[in-house]
């Protein structure tokens, strides 16, 4: 017996590198590969609208090759509320094979609203990715995970990153946040207004981004219910913003379905936009644009 333990001894240091190597090389194995998201916004009440957003994410039918097939994940940034119904036309859209559901806090959401994202979709996350994901606190709902290689931060501004006073101790968990990303390839970040400042800089929350430049990859919102993209704070070194546009509601917006289709593949990353006219199911290719570093 005696031998024997020790003889097991002698081998336990090799199969403990052969199991951190091979950890390893799954990992770049991982990361390496083509894979995507989608990012919409501004849900509301418009069911029927979402749900032919959500088909088309669930069986892709324009650009399936280029978007990498089906979306991974989805980042939905904001004013989805009725939470409950509409993560519930989530779940049946899609079954048992589920994205991850990735929810930023809008500006409609209420309290039953806030409970159902912390109780039930976050936990789904957890459950998902077999670790709990990382936020700030439990009284809002700010948080960031890792997926392939990149990694998804999103903020709650109606907690812990006011636009008027975001909290100090939020402004450096998100700093951290940022800091030991610098080993992924591709940081994005989302949230549910668009926040322009004219003194970046001086700004609490830009002046942290701007300082991370080279690993954000871009950073997502809606609000407005219109799509667009630009460069901030300047077109030749600042960092991808892209609004998404409205995925569901119709009212007081640029009138398309949007999705925001992101693609990773390897260490580069780009965008395909896909539209629709609100009331038609066929969405079409209305842009694309590269989101490696400018």
């Amino acid at each position: 017996m005696g031998s024997r333990k020790g003889s097991w001894g002698a081998w336990l240091p090799f199969v403990l590198v052969v199991l951190s190597h091979t950890l390893f090389f799954w990992n770049l194995a991982q990361a390496g590969e083509k894979w995507g998201f989608a990012a919409i916004s501004d849900i509301h009440a418009a069911h029927a609208s979402y749900e032919n957003v959500l088909n088309e994410i669930n069986t892709p039918t324009v650009a399936r090759e280029d978007r990498g097939g089906a979306s991974d994940f989805l980042l939905v940034l904001g004013d989805l509320s009725p939470v409950s119904v509409n993560y519930g036309i989530f779940e049946r859209v899609f079954g048992h094979r589920r994205p991850l559901f990735l929810p930023a806090r809008g500006n409609h959401e209420r309290k039953k609203d806030l409970q159902v994202i912390d109780s039930k979709i976050l936990s789904a996350a957890t459950a998902a990715l077999g670790q709990p994901v990382n936020r700030f606190s439990r009284s809002g709902l700010s948080y960031w995970l890792d997926w392939k290689g990149s990694r998804v931060i999103v903020l709650d501004q109606y907690a812990d990153f006011r636009k008027t006073a975001p909290s100090t101790l939020a402004l450096q968990w998100l700093s951290k946040a940022l800091e030991s990303a610098h080993s992924v390839d591709h940081v994005f970040i989302g949230f549910h207004e668009p926040i322009f400042p004219w003194e970046t800089e001086e700004d609490p929350l830009w002046s942290i981004l701007l300082r991370h430049r080279s690993i954000i990859r871009a950073i997502l919102f809606g609000h407005t219910h219109v799509y667009f993209k630009t460069r901030f704070p300047d077109p030749f070194r600042g960092i991808q913003v892209i609004n998404v546009g409205n995925g569901g509601q119709s009212t007081h917006s640029d009138g398309r379905q949007t999705i925001v289709c992101v693609i990773v593949d390897g260490r580069s990353a780009r965008v395909a936009t896909l539209q629709t006219p609100d009331g038609k199911r066929e969405f079409r290719v209305s842009d694309t644009f590269s989101l490696n570093k400018p």
